[in-house]
């Protein structure tokens, strides 16, 4: 029976390996046959007859003209979905959940990074306006909650009412992923209560191009509000480098009953990062980023942000070891600084009281941590961790009426001290 049928070979075309168990059926008859492990089909068919290939790894395809003994070349198949949860080693990456997002997918794109925290179950956000949105975690928030990007680089807010936070600092195109450590369960990355969240932004050494780039832009209609962006990437002999630049423009937007409310901000913002790889074990990495907010509105505040200026600096190194109990080593210093102006000049207050707030807040640390293996089921991270923070500012304010609301013959100056020079340092060594 054998001899009677012709033979076809199934072949992937990228890794020139043999598929098995794909169908081949002869479109409009019962004749159908399964490939082995060679990728052979043995079936009955004639070069007239339309032959349907399915598996699931490839596209399903109809082919015609098909020649006894002639060596077909199938192309995976790519499923796009638009979220993963992924499950990892606890040993070497304590996340209990990583996150990704398709943005092509997203009907209204997010104003910052932290709307990206809207979608993920336990989370809700506060928010004061389209600009600074907070997350909070099972009802942890604020400075409850380790807030990092990139393993461990902190910028802290300079607003007491937290106009400024770090979700503002970084663009959420450019985050890849998030990790999240839900609870005090982890040392590894700083002191914290109610969990740990970690954006990981794109990196450049990911990609085999020499060079990449992509630009895109966006509309929305409720607000006139524009998004722009340029992002390239590429390799250079060891090298790997990488820059992105956005701008936003977001007006008020109408709410259901027609009403406008007050949210509207522009921001520009970029980020440059470069990368060395000594070896395969060796690497080397640099970036810096700045973000400009300028006339943001918040409605839920009482004082709206006239400037908001960021700057970040990150030095990372990490080299891996091939054989012995000792595994790793990696290493991160940075340093932030964030200016911000707020007033109430576009406010009703504004007539009782003329208000201007100018505060800035620093913040720099660094991290090393050694890994090692102790046999197959123990591993041991041990290190030090260092976080400085320290802000200073202050308030004047101009009164022009009394309680009663009248006005004043002469206006009354005041100068309030909004930080006091405060400073938190926090040193840690874990194991």
């Amino acid at each position: 029976m054998l001899q009677a049928q012709s033979k076809i070979s199934l072949v992937d075309e990228f890794s020139m390996e043999p598929i098995k168990d794909a169908t081949i059926q002869v479109k409009g008859s019962s004749k159908a046959a399964v490939s082995n492990k060679k990728g052979e089909v043995f079936i009955n068919f004639s070069e007239e007859d339309t032959l349907q290939i399915s598996h699931l790894k490839y596209r399903k395809q109809n082919m015609s003209n098909i020649k006894p003994g002639e060596v077909i070349y199938l192309k995976r198949f790519t499923f796009r979905i638009s979220e993963i949860l992924l499950l990892g080693n606890p040993q070497i990456d304590p996340a209990q959940s990583l996150v990704k997002t398709n943005f092509r997918e997203k009907v209204v794109q997010p104003k910052n990074a932290g709307e990206l925290f809207s979608d993920i179950n336990g989370f809700s956000l506060i928010k004061r306006g389209s600009y600074a949105m907070d997350p909070s975690m099972r009802a942890s928030q604020y400075e409850q909650i380790n807030i990092q990007f990139d393993g461990g680089t902190k910028a802290m807010h300079a607003c007491p009412s937290r106009m400024d936070p770090i979700t503002t600092l970084v663009n959420p195109e450019e985050v890849s992923r998030i990790e999240i450590i839900k609870g005090p369960f982890s040392v590894r990355y700083g002191n914290t209560s109610g969990g740990i969240i970690n954006m990981v932004t794109d990196n450049a050494v990911e990609t085999t191009d020499k060079f990449s780039g992509n630009i895109s832009s966006g509309y929305e209609s409720n607000g006139n509000s524009m998004v722009n962006m340029v992002q390239l990437e590429g390799h250079l002999n060891k090298w790997d480098l990488s820059g992105n630049f956005s701008q936003r423009d977001y007006g008020d937007y109408e709410d259901g009953d027609g009403r406008s409310i007050p949210s509207s901000f522009r921001s520009l913002g970029y980020n440059l990062e470069a990368g060395y790889s000594f070896n395969e074990n060796n690497r080397l990495k640099a970036g810096f980023r700045q973000s400009f907010g300028r006339d943001v509105k918040h409605a839920g505040l009482m004082m709206d942000t006239d400037e908001d200026n960021s700057s970040i600096f990150s030095l990372d190194y990490n080299y891996r070891a091939e054989a012995g109990k000792f595994k790793g080593l990696t290493a991160k210093v940075y340093y932030s600084f964030v200016d911000h102006i707020m007033d109430n000049y576009q406010r009703p207050s504004f007539n009782r009281i003329e208000a201007i707030s100018n505060v800035e807040a620093t913040t720099y640390g660094g991290k090393l941590e050694a890994e090692w293996k102790l046999n197959n089921k123990w591993r041991l991270f041990s290190g030090i961790d260092v976080t400085n923070l320290s802000r200073d500012g202050q308030r004047e304010r101009l009164v022009k009426m009394n309680m009663a609301g009248e006005p004043l013959a002469m206006p009354m100056e005041f100068q309030d001290k909004v930080w006091q020079d405060s400073y938190v340092n926090n040193y840690g060594v874990f194991a």
